[in-house]
């Protein structure tokens, strides 16, 4: 065929042969596009196994052990990769009539990454740890007056004093710790382990190894697949956690492509990232407010002073000058993600400088000619509005507190600020409560469970309750929310309002979560989380290579 082919091409004119080689030139290339796209049309990108990813953190993990937790962003990161959910082990979750009993039925064949059964005994163990207050777990509170059983391997039973309408959202994200590891360690050693840093888990990734410099400071953490995990094995073949001493080490890491993921940015360190990249400018239930405590200063013993002091603020200009535009306005105890929430209870437009100055006007605060700070003379003593404040060691609160100080400042309050790092706060004044002012962030739980930071058997350590509010009111629809079957809205707007109305705390801003990741990475939902490390929750669906196949 070819040959009589080319005889035929022979015996054309010059002028034939070119037109002939055109035509088949232009009909090959239009049989490579019909095949193409036919290809295409016929077959679909799908995830392929392969590939890695690095996630940056400024700081050190101490406990990557659900029991004990520091809170930091890079413990709870690492437990979110390496243990998992109660609710990802159970087949059945059963609660009797009366709501104070609650069956569990784990799913089968469940085990650890070391391959030593995961059964009833892990869940009950990690209750009874988190209770025992030698532990000093943060999940104590958590757990406080509820009894758990073993029914057999397979099955537990949590017993309550009183129904909970709260409980299951607690019992379902419990992260469950391995008996076998920690079982036979005294519950006062427990933080002496070394598996809180080479932990045992079973969740979708496994520890494999850690690097450390010669001073101790842990660089990384390496971690693989977990192929006894209980749920869809990962498709990407690494997971590495690095470690920096700062936001600069960490954004010039991520600059030189040591690292594909960065997150909890300031919104001024995100226009520092030269890379190409995506930025999931992610909203959580959680807020800043300005605790007052009234037991370390006469003046925020009135209601309108603590009143004014909120009024003054002007957060929206927050949100723009601070944190540009990633945040979003506080000012109540719920945030706007949260079931319950009613900004009709909040009263917007009554923060004003006018407002403030009239309120410490009606209440006999006088400004001072010689200063400009307002006083009160009570009894023979002349008091001044004058506060210090402790403000966490993050430049986005510094700048918030130094815009606040002046904006106090234009009413005639003077602001001293104490800048001091989280772990002084938490192992200082938050925990003695001594502060008249602190700034804190209070991160809700994704329902209207705000008990631990407002009633007022929480006022002390390890309660939550950082303004020592009390408000014999606000407990009884906080205690009743709780026992409640079906949530009372009304009930909520009503809490709302009188929180609002008290002002125990000057609630500030809700800032974005802000998270650096490639553009290549596929499977991952940044847009309804409940915490930071809720961005790491289903990292076995992360991809970054792809193949075709036959669609069915």
């Amino acid at each position: 065929m070819f040959y009589l082919l080319s005889k035929a091409i022979s015996a054309c004119t010059p002028k034939e042969r070119i037109i002939f080689r055109s035509t088949l030139a232009i009909s090959i290339v239009a049989g490579f596009f019909v095949a193409t796209n036919t290809y295409y049309a016929i077959t679909e990108e799908i995830p392929a196994h392969g590939g890695s990813f690095t996630e940056g953190f400024v700081g050190q993990p101490t406990f990557i052990n659900p029991l004990l937790s520091s809170g930091s962003d890079a413990d709870e990161s690492a437990i979110e990769l390496l243990f998992p959910n109660l609710d990802g082990l159970i087949q059945v979750y059963a609660t009797s009539t009366d709501r104070k009993t609650i069956s569990i039925t784990l799913k089968k064949d469940l085990v650890w990454d070391d391959g030593v059964p995961l059964t009833a005994d892990d869940v009950v163990f990690t209750v009874e740890t988190a209770q025992d207050i030698l532990v000093r777990s943060p999940q104590a509170g958590a757990w406080q007056g509820v009894i758990a059983e073993k029914i057999n391997d397979n099955e537990a039973r949590f017993t309550l004093r009183e129904p909970s309408a709260f409980f299951e959202s607690t019992a379902r994200n419990l992260k469950i710790a391995p008996r076998h590891i920690f079982g036979a360690i005294p519950a006062a050693n427990l933080r002496l382990s070394a598996y809180n840093l080479e932990p045992v888990g079973a969740g979708p990734w496994k520890f494999s190894e850690m690097k450390t410099e010669r001073s101790g400071f842990i660089t990384e953490i390496r971690l693989t697949p977990n192929t006894r995990y209980a749920g869809s094995v990962p498709f990407m073949t690494n997971f590495s956690l690095r470690f920096y001493q700062n936001e600069k080490e960490a954004a010039d890491a991520f600059n030189a492509k040591e690292i594909e993921g960065l997150g909890g940015i300031d919104p001024e360190q995100a226009e520092s990232l030269l890379v190409e990249h995506r930025l999931a400018s992610i909203s959580l239930p959680r807020y800043y407010a300005l605790f007052f405590n009234s037991n370390t200063h006469y003046a925020l013993k009135e209601k309108e002073v603590r009143q004014a002091l909120a009024a003054a603020i002007d957060r929206k200009k927050l949100v723009t000058d601070v944190f540009n535009g990633h945040a979003a306005t506080a000012e109540g105890p719920l945030a706007p993600q949260i079931r319950g929430y009613d900004a009709g209870a909040l009263r917007a437009g009554e923060n004003s400088v006018g407002n403030a100055k009239r309120l410490l006007d009606s209440a006999g605060w006088l400004v001072n000619p010689e200063d400009g700070v307002r006083y009160k003379t009570i009894g023979r003593e002349r008091t001044k509005l004058e506060f210090t404040v402790i403000v966490p060691e993050i430049p986005n609160l510094l700048r918030t507190m130094d815009s606040v100080k002046s904006e106090w400042g234009a009413i005639g309050i003077k602001t001293n600020i104490t800048p001091m790092s989280v772990e002084d706060m938490q192992r200082g004044p938050i925990k003695t409560r001594n502060y008249e002012m602190v700034v804190f962030g209070n991160v809700l739980k994704g329902n209207p469970d705000v008990f631990a930071f407002w009633h007022s058997s929480q006022k002390f350590y390890p309660g939550l309750n950082l303004s020592m509010y009390e408000n014999k009111t606000v407990d009884a629809i906080l205690a009743g929310l709780q026992k409640a079957e079906v949530l009372d809205i009304t009930q909520l707007k009503k809490l709302q309002e009188l929180i609002h109305n008290d002002a125990p705390a000057a609630f500030l801003m809700n800032p974005n979560y802000l998270y650096a990741i490639p553009r290549n990475l596929h499977g991952g939902d940044f847009e309804t989380l409940t915490t930071p490390e809720n961005r790491l929750t289903k990292t076995e669906e992360w991809y970054v290579r792809t193949r075709r196949q036959f669609r069915a």
